[in-house]
């Protein structure tokens, strides 16, 4: 599950994941994972998280657990209600779910292929040569996905959801709904022969445009269909876990 709230707590404080990194004593790139649901929150981390966000700890263990938490709601300036921290109830565990027992990744088969990719222009995230470069091993959400395909994410225009260098599993026979995260492939090509590509969040479709939008920094995009060769489903950590 996803912690995309940490993201609007950080900005709504002016502070960074780098600084939330150093109180917790860990590195930058963890929080990243932490955010894209692909890093738990150990229970000794659960107070200087809420002591960085100033939040309570019950309230950062119901948004880590996926619950809502309507009292922290200002709606008078959109944001969330600041409350003095204090000490986690001894109930506090109930939210964190228990670690459960899985599968060593040895036991996955090692046959997803990563496809290679080059930095793009000003009109690309990056550009595919069709190339297999890798093969990573097979999370059990993909068992039956044969055409899917991984990729190592480049450029920093959906930092902090991905950073450079993140792999990306891509399902081809999933569609793409509002809010999840696409790879769009255009028809056009470098003067290598590479298909240029985006890496970006799916807002929806007009009969005449492609809707996406970015996180750094912050925008909307418009693409003409007719330039959209296909998009691409990037799947969520329940999904490839197959929750």
């Amino acid at each position: 599950m996803r912690n995309d709230w940490l993201v609007r707590r950080l900005k709504e404080l002016g502070k960074t994941g780098q600084g939330l990194a150093n109180a917790l004593g860990i590195n930058k790139s963890r929080i990243y994972e932490i955010i894209g649901g692909r890093r738990g929150v150990k229970a000794n981390e659960i107070q200087t998280i809420s002591n960085y966000l100033e939040m309570t700890e019950r309230d950062v263990i119901a948004l880590l657990s996926g619950a809502s938490v309507p009292a922290m709601q200002d709606s008078s300036q959109g944001g969330l209600m600041v409350q003095p921290p204090r000490t986690m109830s001894r109930y506090a565990s109930a939210f964190i779910p228990d670690v459960k027992d899985m599968p060593p990744p040895s036991t996955m088969p090692l046959d997803v292929p990563v496809y290679g990719t080059a930095v793009g222009g000003v009109d690309s995230d990056f550009e595919m040569n069709g190339e297999i470069i890798d093969r990573v091993r097979r999370p059990s959400g993909l068992t039956n996905a044969r055409n899917a395909f991984a990729l190592y994410v480049v450029g920093n225009s959906m930092t902090p959801r991905f950073d450079e260098g993140d792999l990306v599993f891509v399902h081809p026979g999933r569609p793409p709904v509002p809010g999840s995260d696409v790879v769009v492939e255009l028809h056009a090509q470098d003067e290598f022969g590479r298909t240029k590509a985006l890496l970006k969040s799916y807002r929806g479709k007009t009969p005449t445009k492609l809707l996406l939008s970015q996180l750094n920094p912050v925008s909307d995009i418009e693409i003409p269909l007719n330039e959209v060769k296909q998009i691409l489903r990037v799947l969520r950590t329940n999904e490839l876990l197959g929750v």
